[in-house]
């Protein structure tokens, strides 16, 4: 068999839980040649990995920079879905439970400290909150003589991850991964663009989340036009340690309101704020501090909410690319394996359950979150590829798996791509994306019902995201329309 030079790769082996081999084949000379070029013709400064694999034979039909070292953005994910599934199982919830003194309840008069259990559920919604403290009055409490304990304990260290950018740590996509989470940990701010050159653009809280309340807006933000707002200023927000929040610069000239999402700095202030408002609607007093500590010995469980399924919560990560979903699961397996929840066990504890499943030397890699917004991790294309393979060989777990992936045409990041493709409908795939940053990777299935593991990996790229993914799309199309 004829090895063409631009496919001549190391011989490597996959291991997996049926103990299949994967071996190297390659496409036609036709399109492997189209390939290349389409990569050094598109994109000749940037460093782009791209391999293909055929899922039924396992062979690996294309390999360019395979084995070479990536920043792999939110395709991290797919490490963090697949650990968490092999280690909790598709029906693992999160728990957030209430704690009394069953005892200590006299006369509508609580002696002793009431608690409440954060665990990380990134779902956890104030609704919740709300219904939870609602079962202190339906116990006929009027009055807790003692403190309002906070337990989240199970989480450590810092609540952003190492290599995270100072200028993301504002946004909603770097709100503080915590056990406290409620509403995702971030806020609305409407801005309303100003159709007049150097007038002031207005920002406001979204008052729907009740919780901006708590929360003090200052805006200084001038309209500019949008080559302006491109090349000299640019729209810079600050949140403080009170979760008060500050945005200057400036916004292109527009007419229509633009939403933009925040990211708390401090979870416990903005819980304390929420519950001492809740028991104020209760007409719940309470004597003594709201304190942070484990739940004291000796108190009962009142009541719990419990988030839906892992299976359901996949989704939000695989298919949106939700990145406080993928970093409190990340966290949570940490603290599964190594007694406490943090970035650093929550990347081992990933590294350690799929490294002997999918034959992945994690020593050759670098993972410092579960999301993928550090800017440390370091990924080929071919460990992306065996973590799909591995997953697609898993009789029930890769089904769920797969299922979590955006699907094209159809939901989350891949709802508007690949619509123009002739099996849209059986693209299932994660997407990744950073400044200079494109990746992809999942199932594709061809015209001729060949089904397909495609990865690309992009970086270095000086050409704007949207160019980087018609990249991605032609030559997807190119695979699907001619395997």
């Amino acid at each position: 068999m004829k090895i063409w030079p631009s496919l001549l790769v190391v011989s490597t082996v996959l291991l997996c839980s049926s103990g299949c081999t994967v071996v190297h084949a390659e496409l036609t000379p036709g399109i492997n040649t189209q390939i290349t070029r389409m990569i050094k013709s598109s994109l000749p400064d940037a460093t782009v990995g791209v391999t293909v694999q055929d899922v039924v034979s396992g062979e690996i039909l294309y390999d360019y920079h395979g084995s070479k070292h990536f920043l792999p953005a939110s395709t991290t994910k797919l490490f963090t879905a697949a650990a968490a599934l092999k280690l909790l199982g598709p029906d693992y919830h999160y728990d957030t439970t209430l704690y009394y003194d069953a005892a200590g309840l006299r006369n509508a008069l609580h002696h002793g400290d009431v608690a409440i259990k954060f665990t990380g559920d990134p779902s956890f919604k104030l609704p919740a909150l709300y219904s939870l403290l609602q079962k202190l009055s339906e116990a006929h409490i009027k009055e807790i003589q003692g403190d309002f304990i906070i337990d989240d304990t199970i989480y450590t260290g810092p609540l952003l991850g190492l290599g995270w950018t100072w200028d993301s740590t504002a946004w909603y996509h770097a709100a503080p991964v915590a056990a406290i989470i409620i509403d995702r940990n971030q806020f609305g701010v409407t801005l309303f663009p100003s159709p007049k050159l150097g007038a002031k653009v207005a920002a406001k809280l979204e008052q729907e989340y009740p919780g901006a309340k708590f929360i003090n807006l200052r805006s200084d933000i001038k309209a500019v036009t949008f080559q302006e707002s491109e090349t000299i200023c640019q729209l810079a927000a600050l949140v403080d340690e009170r979760n008060n929040v500050e945005i200057n610069g400036c916004w292109p000239l527009g007419t229509q309101p633009v939403h933009l999402r925040l990211a708390l700095k401090d979870p416990r202030l903005q819980a304390q704020h929420l519950i001492l408002d809740a028991l104020d609607k209760l007409n719940i007093k309470l004597t003594g501090k709201i304190k942070f500590a484990v739940v004291p010995v000796g108190l009962s469980r009142l009541a719990h909410h419990s988030s839906e399924p892992l299976a359901v919560l996949l989704k939000p990560i695989l298919g949106e690319s939700n990145n406080l979903y993928a970093e409190t699961l990340t966290k949570t397996l940490g603290a599964k394996i190594f007694g406490v929840g943090s970035f650093k066990t929550g990347s081992l504890a990933v590294q350690q359950i799929l490294s002997q499943v999918t034959g992945i030397d994690f020593a050759q890699t670098r993972m410092m979150d579960g999301s993928g917004e550090s800017r440390y991790n370091l990924l080929t294309p071919m460990h992306l590829t065996r973590l799909l393979y591995t997953m697609q060989q898993e009789p029930t777990l890769g089904v769920h798996f797969r299922n979590a992936l955006a699907m094209s045409g159809m939901n989350g990041s891949l709802k508007n791509r690949f619509t123009t493709m002739r099996a849209a409908d059986k693209v299932q795939a994660k997407t990744g994306t950073l400044n200079g940053v494109s990746t992809l990777a999942g199932y594709f299935t061809t015209r001729h019902n060949r089904e397909l593991i495609v990865t690309i990996m992009i970086n270095h790229a000086m050409e704007n995201n949207a160019l980087l993914k018609q990249f991605e799309e032609e030559l997807c199309t190119l695979l699907v329309n001619q395997l």
